[in-house]
């Protein structure tokens, strides 16, 4: 039996939590001055303490939540590379030129670049739970027809679809994070799922080139397949719903039913969805903060997709086998692993007591790894070009300076954008990946002309100078990020949205 309704005089009980509790945290999403008055029926949190916040989660939950997330991240893009070295090998097979199966990894890419702009509004709607397991889903699902095709036009197609499905796990692979660790821990969280997405598509050309030689190309999709099971099979033990909005929703939505009221509702809901697939589109073209770091990481994205065939090219013009000539990619891997490792040790040894003495932090804080980053990155490129006439073991060390400098500006960049854009950080990663990705998807398309045509070193020698022509940009983010970001409309509405942290 429902209850009765309520009358419009009475005081409603409230649904959250007042602010004259004493509690760091308060809502997310700034109130109106008609949410204001309408306060009483605004769903929140009840307390500081409450169990269903993810910043109040056990810090296993928190741990296994953000493993399995990055595992997820991991295995799709492994499958967005490890299809590149069967190019070769299918294209002789269909009787069509390199260039034809090179779009296998350029529309894999550039899938990337479509999803993004829906599945981040949806995630607002539906989760980020929802997401992962679409992309995931998606991604696995899309590997049966490849390993079953009969023409190169079923191979290209199920490879765009499973880039543009499983864009779903990066549209929310970084940015939910941001809900569930607090400041000085979000950054090591965060890094993880960055090192994840690019240990996959570094350890799938490895992969991709060994099942390719003892199993045949179509295994490449059978063994991508099996990757997705088996890291979709931990999901249902540690994956929780973590956007606070969908939780305060579905809050929201008990509470009409047990109150009988419509009135209950939470900030967003008062929004409504419209907001979400409109907002995305008006940062890119109004944020100067999104867009110059987008095309910073944009560079480095393309970068490394671009290595996945150049590494290879100049290993066997040293007469290795084509395996073998992805064995290199271990030192980008290992490269990429430092700088979670030496990003994480900035965190803690620096940022965090920083955070600790004052009680406040600036985005800017981020910036010094990024800086490093952008120092190296430009000699490690002319360092692997130029070392094509010596020992081979110096040309793989170059190869641990490109994987480490590309993934500290990677990492640092992804939380930056988080951290300036705290409450609208799904829609500033959703385009900044829909750019990124769309730009870097041509890499594989003219790259391999280009090292042909120019050869390993003078290439190299151009995306160095690319990278030095890019440099200034995190240091005036460092030492001006704070006027700048007070151009915004929207980081504005995230001033004192800054969520301190209980221990975590």
């Amino acid at each position: 039996m429902s209850l009765p309704q309520m009358e419009p005089q009475a005081t409603p009980p409230k649904a959250g939590f007042s602010k004259d509790v004493n509690c760091d945290r308060i809502s997310e999403m700034p109130k109106t001055r008609d949410q204001l008055v309408n306060d009483s029926f605004v769903v929140d949190w009840n307390g500081c303490d409450d169990p269903n916040d993810p910043f109040n989660w056990p810090l296993l939950k928190k741990i296994a939540f953000t493993v399995i997330g990055s595992c997820i991240v991991f295995a799709v893009t492994f499958a967005s590379s490890d299809f590149g070295p069967a190019g070769p090998v299918v294209a002789s097979e269909y009787g069509v030129s390199v260039e034809v199966t090179n779009l296998s990894v350029a529309l894999f890419v550039a899938g990337f670049a479509a999803g993004p702009l829906l599945f981040a509004p949806l995630s607002q709607i539906y989760g980020h739970a929802a997401m992962l397991l679409t992309g995931l889903i998606g991604c696995a699902i899309f590997q049966i027809p490849l390993a079953l095709a009969q023409n190169i036009e079923t191979v290209i197609i199920s490879r765009f679809l499973m880039g543009a499905i499983g864009s779903a796990v990066l549209a929310v692979g970084s940015g939910m994070l941001a809900e569930v660790w607090g400041p000085s821990t979000r950054a090591v969280a965060i890094g993880l799922s960055a090192t994840s997405m690019n240990m996959g598509s570094i350890v799938g050309p490895i992969a991709g080139s060994f099942v390719l030689s003892r199993y045949g190309w179509r295994w490449i999709g059978w063994m991508t397949l099996l990757v997705c099971v088996g890291i979709g099979a931990t999901a249902p033990f540690a994956l929780r719903e973590s956007s606070r909005q969908i939780i305060l929703d579905r809050k929201a939505s008990q509470t009409r039913k047990k109150m009988n009221d419509s009135r209950y509702q939470t900030l967003s809901e008062r929004e409504g969805a419209q907001r979400y697939f409109k907002l995305p589109l008006q940062m890119i073209t109004r944020e100067p903060i999104l867009i110059i770091i987008t095309i910073y990481l944009t560079l480095v994205y393309g970068t490394l997709y671009l290595s996945y065939q150049m590494f290879p090219f100049a290993f066997q013009h040293r007469g290795w086998s084509a395996p073998m000539s992805s064995l290199p990619f271990i030192s980008v891997l290992l490269g990429v692993l430092s700088a979670w490792l030496v990003s994480s040790w900035y965190t803690i040894a620096f940022y965090r007591p920083k955070h600790e003495r004052t009680g406040l932090s600036i985005p800017e804080d981020r910036l010094p790894p990024m800086i490093l980053g952008g120092f190296i990155l430009p000699p490690a490129l002319l360092w692997f070009g130029w070392s094509m006439r010596t020992n081979w073991f110096c040309q793989v060390m170059s190869c641990f300076f490109v994987g480490f400098s590309l993934q500290l500006i990677f990492i640092t960049g992804v939380v930056y954008i988080i951290d300036v854009y705290l409450t609208n950080a799904n829609s500033a990663i959703s385009i900044h990946v829909g750019v990124r990705s769309l730009v870097s998807a041509s890499f594989p398309l003219w790259g391999p002309l280009l090292y042909r045509r120019l050869g390993i070193e003078w290439t190299s020698t151009l995306l160095a100078c690319l990278g030095l022509l890019l440099l200034p940009s995190p240091l005036v983010f460092y030492y001006w990020g704070r006027n700048i970001r007070s151009w915004s409309r929207l980081i504005k509405s995230n001033s004192g949205l800054e969520i301190s942290e209980s221990g975590l």
